[in-house]
């Protein structure tokens, strides 16, 4: 019959490559992630400077426009 070590009290743990191949997976995950995520706010960012530069391009439109009807 089997001699069992009662005074070992140690939970059991996964192997190391299984804790390696999971957090593998997570930082592929992640990676995948963040790339949506600044496509995302990049694109924002190009359409919020392309309404900046209409903006300002109307305004600076309407000044010139205005200053060649007084003359």
């Amino acid at each position: 019959m089997a001699e069992w070590d009662t005074d070992d009290t140690s939970k059991p743990t996964a192997p190391l490559w299984a804790k390696l191949f999971v957090l593998g997976l997570f930082a592929v995950g992640a990676w995948i992630a963040l790339s949506f995520v600044f496509a995302i706010v990049g694109r924002a960012i190009a359409l919020a400077g392309y309404v900046i530069v209409a903006i300002v391009a109307y305004f600076i439109g309407k000044a010139v426009g205005s200053a060649s009807k007084e003359g």
